[in-house]
């Protein structure tokens, strides 16, 4: 409803801009009425001053003044315009109203054709559609989301983060959707907004905290190691926080931590988990690379 009361009055502005001459003839029709009125009050007052000459004996030619003030006056009076000019303005009028209304259906037919509103149909259309996309959410694992599938529910999570942009757990989704489809800056922002609404969500937290970690940016990834021990705060015994944490440590080589992260996730685990043995490998490959810089000769 706003965007057609805007699009009306630009319309009527663009149409008083171009067509405002139309509407200034009836300017002109008041300038002469007002130029007959003001030679009328002159010749009353003139003959009003003719006539009390003539009572003090100041004038004796009277009637020769009386006659040149009314030809004085007929030759100023200007053409007959009273229903000329009353047409014109009518006409102007009607002309006025014909630009505006032609200007209007022909902005309203462009727009048909060329606008956006076709987009927006789509747009409200898959936004209908959400109800769907979180029914076939449940059946992720049997039955993936096709990638049409994730294009479509990204777009109807995105309308609906603009008409409740404090939904965290709409954001979180739409940066599930956007890491799975490898929109990794997509993901960023989105858990990033997650995170920041719901700060004490251990899930939301995580996703942030795993796009930071795989980032180039150091920055990126010092905010993300934050991030990953908040968590461990939280929940000390979280096994996804521990895992980023004892990479990250092996990434940047300080494999005496990470082999002390990984020795804490195996304590955590039981016996059977069938991640034991890459723990284990994991463990070794760490401890390995320890004994490896205690050998290396010390500049």
């Amino acid at each position: 409803m706003n965007f057609w009361l805007t699009v009306l009055l630009l319309t009527l502005l663009i149409a008083l801009i171009c067509f405002y001459p139309l509407l200034r003839r009836s300017t002109a029709t008041n300038s002469a009425t007002g130029r007959d009125e003001l030679n009328k009050a002159f010749y009353f007052s003139r003959l009003h001053e003719i006539e009390r000459e003539t009572q003090l004996g100041l004038s004796d030619n009277a009637a020769q003044l009386k006659t040149e003030l009314q030809q004085s006056l007929l030759e100023d009076i200007p053409p007959q315009y009273d229903e000329a000019a009353t047409d014109k303005k009518r006409y102007g009028k009607i002309w006025f109203l014909s630009a505006f209304l032609t200007l209007a259906i022909l902005a309203a037919l462009a727009y048909m054709r060329v606008g956006a509103w076709q987009a927006e149909a789509m747009l409200e259309k898959s936004y209908e559609k959400l109800p769907h996309f979180y029914q076939r959410l449940k059946e992720e694992q049997t039955n993936p989301l096709t990638d049409s599938e994730l294009q479509q529910f990204a777009t109807a999570l995105r309308v609906k983060l603009q008409k409740t942009p404090n939904d965290a757990e709409g954001w979180w989704l739409l940066g599930q959707t956007a890491m799975a489809s490898d929109k990794a800056q997509l993901a960023l922002d989105s858990y990033a907004r997650a995170n920041r609404l719901a700060p004490d969500n251990i899930e939301y937290k995580l996703a942030y905290a795993r796009v930071l970690m795989f980032s180039d940016d150091q920055s990126d990834k010092s905010k993300g190691m934050e991030l990953l021990k908040e968590v461990l705060r939280q929940d000390h015994t979280n096994m996804q926080a521990l895992s980023l944490l004892a990479f990250q440590y092996f990434e940047t080589e300080d494999y005496k931590m990470a082999a002390v992260t990984w020795a804490m996730m195996l304590r955590l685990m039981p016996s059977d988990d069938p991640r034991v043995p890459l723990i284990e490998k994991s463990i070794r490959a760490a401890r390995d690379a320890v004994a490896e810089q205690s050998a290396k000769p010390q500049n």
